[in-house]
């Protein structure tokens, strides 16, 4: 039995640390590919509009299927959900008729289909995490990066062209897979699938809509920023340090993925006692990569070597601002599964409108730096305003705040005294 178990976890550990790689080290490698300006338009797509249409278009389903399956025992509801494979068919059908007979801009035709995927993707990984099939679950979440790295492979022997038209190409041919899928998965199960039960679902979800829709908004509106103030090359460099600084993220994902059941029912007594060793454990680590990257990463990446000494402090903020992510994405799922979502997304709203409010005075005086920055504070607002909507349902997580405010309180610090 031992064995076995090691077995399913090393395996695990294989496949997991191949899917990463892939989606860790692919978009640093075609960022040395493609043009400034294409390689900002990918990102702007993948990690950029793309995912915050997902979940839009998601209407919070993902969100639902743990509440009711994992948290409140309906089974009964299990199947009406894949009604939503459907459902997700509609968006991805206007994008279509939008681009070729009303000539949609081709940048936000990548962005919805790209939209479209990752929207199928967290739709079924998350049941896949719920069922504890992780394997499964880690090679779904990482598709869309499985196709660009069959697209960098084929542009390194000139098969394709080494441009964004042919990226599309692929992320096209990528969601007719999807499309398929879903029908077929839909007929399969129709007998067992009630609108009824499917619009129950939606009643719960929509109150998840709002709240992902604005908890991404949040924390990966970063690359939409940078374009609306700046231009598309300056999307590439912000999102190559973002990708740089993100790799401690993985180790969030191999936490999530493993642990996605347990999240939904331990004591948050003891979730504050292991996120805020997490977290210390991810601040340190960041930063640490942040002082020794200049070390290493020059030799393998021109990109880097050309752009790392005027960008050395968005590269820190960064590296900083990834503790934060962490702990919105896991603050998210305990506002969830307690279904203090509706409340937590009026304060989510206000801190949203203070900081159009202020990114609108600054406008002028905005460069990379200020933004990253800004955006940082935003970012850790909207964790402390996560804590506060616990805690007034006397769930507190005491140990996560203190953390939380003291590394923001010491990367500001460091930043005004090092690269001020």
């Amino acid at each position: 039995m031992l064995i076995r178990i090691l077995k399913k976890h090393a395996l695990f550990g294989v496949i997991f640390s191949i899917a990463k790689a892939t989606v860790y080290f692919l978009p640093l490698l075609l960022a040395d590919l493609l043009s400034n300006k294409d390689f900002g338009i990918l990102e702007y797509a993948l990690a950029g509009l793309g995912m915050v249409v997902n979940t839009v278009i998601n209407l919070g389903v993902p969100g639902a299927y743990p509440y009711f399956i994992l948290r409140q025992k309906q089974l009964h509801l299990q199947s009406s959900f894949k009604m939503h494979s459907v459902v997700l068919l509609i968006p991805f059908v206007i994008n279509q008729i939008l681009f070729f007979f009303f000539q949609l801009d081709v940048n936000f035709y990548l962005a919805f289909n790209v939209s479209y995927i990752i929207a199928n993707q967290v739709f079924y990984s998350t049941q896949l995490k719920s069922h504890e099939k992780s394997i499964y679950a880690v090679i779904l979440d990482s598709g869309v990066y499985i196709v660009l790295l069959i697209f960098y492979v084929l542009s390194l022997f000139k098969i394709v062209e080494i441009n964004i038209k042919t990226i599309n190409i692929f992320i096209g041919i990528y969601c007719l897979i999807y499309v398929l899928y879903g029908i077929i998965n839909c007929l399969k199960y129709k007998r067992l699938i009630s609108i009824t039960k499917y619009r129950f679902i939606l009643k719960f979800s929509m109150h998840l809509l709002l709240s992902t829709f604005l908890i991404f908004l949040i924390t990966t509106s970063g690359r939409i920023l940078v374009e609306f103030f700046f231009d598309f090359e300056t999307v590439g460099i912000y999102a190559y340090y973002f990708r740089l600084a993100a790799v401690v993220v993985m180790i969030h994902q191999v936490i999530n993925i493993t642990f996605f059941k347990k999240i939904y029912t331990l004591d948050p007594l003891i979730l504050d006692k292991y996120y805020y060793l997490f977290f210390v454990f991810i601040y340190v680590l960041s930063i640490a990569i942040f002082f020794l990257a200049p070390s290493f990463v020059g030799y393998f990446s021109e990109f880097f070597s050309e752009t790392y000494p005027i960008n050395k402090g968005v590269y820190f903020l960064l590296s900083a601002q990834m503790v934060m992510w962490i702990a919105s994405a896991l603050n998210s799922s305990i506002v969830d599964r307690e279904n203090l979502a509706p409340k937590n997304n009026i304060r989510f709203l206000g801190l949203v409108f203070v900081a159009s409010v202020i990114l609108y005075v600054l406008k002028g005086q905005l460069d990379l730096k200020m933004l990253v920055l800004l955006h940082y504070t935003v970012i850790c607002t909207a964790c402390l305003i996560q804590y506060y909507s616990l805690y007034l349902k006397n769930i507190k997580f005491k140990k996560s705040i203190v953390s939380i405010i003291s590394f923001y309180v010491l990367t500001v610090s460091y930043y005004y005294f090092e690269f001020n």
